[in-house]
């Protein structure tokens, strides 16, 4: 493990857990993985992957590092607010839920980390940026020639691309920056649409990991509007807001009447060692 941190849920602080100040080696404890079944006949069913425990060994070699460190998990815990373990580019939500000292001395202060891993799986984000038309398309103001043509000019294609994971489905996140009234993106075959508005200057999140939709104005006021999301009849229905993208290329569409970001994740049972 060559870099590993720990971002809380409430504050969003973030502490290096590689050095300078804490350090806890290869990280081994958090690597590993582990699928949940059950046995049949010659099959297995109610195949999933589920939170696990893990350990850690940390070396604090300042006490103050570790003090920040117990004071930020434990305010994640009372808060039910998970924060993220982020190893090499891999994140996924944590607890950190125990702390044993093992050694303490003048130079530094050792303890075992007790830590929930929640998602089952390790995501890597992927952030593609789609930019809304900025040029009118009103009368001739879109393109205004010199001379006639023997055909019409139009406005560009509003069909953009995305390719993702080659292996297996990956959940993607959008945040779509206002104006947005009622915002609708198509990609591939699957719509995702929400019956909002996000005002100048804000924004609309759509997280398929915490399962959540909200908008958040300019003066950072967020509105819960998962109610307004379009969830169809849930995955494969063509109109579910939270639908992961298959492996492969995908066609995105929409009326480029504004811009938003797309985060598609990749996801492995552990971080990669490559």
């Amino acid at each position: 493990m060559r870099r590993l941190a720990y971002v809380s849920g409430t504050g969003s602080v973030r502490i290096e857990m590689d050095g300078p100040s804490a350090y806890v080696g290869t990280a081994s404890g958090i690597r590993g993985r582990e699928w949940v079944y059950t046995v049949g006949y010659r099959s297995l069913s109610g195949i999933t992957r589920s939170a696990r425990e893990c350990r850690l060994e940390a070396a604090f070699l300042d006490r103050g590092a570790a003090d920040e460190m117990r004071r930020v998990a434990d305010r994640d815990m009372l808060n039910g607010t998970p924060g993220k373990l982020i190893a090499d580019g891999w994140e996924q939500r944590a607890y950190i839920t125990k702390s044993e000292p093992s050694a303490i001395n003048d130079a530094l202060v050792k303890a075992d980390l007790t830590v929930v891993l929640l998602d089952g799986v390790w995501r890597r984000p992927h952030t593609v940026q789609y930019s809304p038309l900025t040029v009118s398309a009103d009368g001739y103001d879109f393109l205004d020639l010199p001379y006639d043509l023997p055909y019409d000019l139009g406005v560009p294609s509003t069909v953009s691309s995305l390719t993702a994971s080659e292996w297996w489905n990956s959940p993607i996140k959008l945040v779509i920056y206002g104006t947005a009234v009622n915002p609708a993106i198509r990609i591939g075959e699957d719509w995702y649409k929400v019956d909002a508005t996000v005002p100048e200057g804000g924004y609309m999140v759509i997280d398929p990991i915490s399962r959540t939709v909200t908008v958040t104005d300019a003066d950072g006021n967020e509105t819960d509007v998962f109610p307004k999301a379009h969830r169809g009849n849930g995955l494969g229905s063509g109109e579910y807001v939270f639908e992961p993208v298959q492996p492969g290329t995908h066609e995105v569409a929409w009326d480029m009447s504004y811009g938003f970001d797309l985060t598609w994740y990749e996801e492995e049972g552990e971080p990669t060692w490559s």
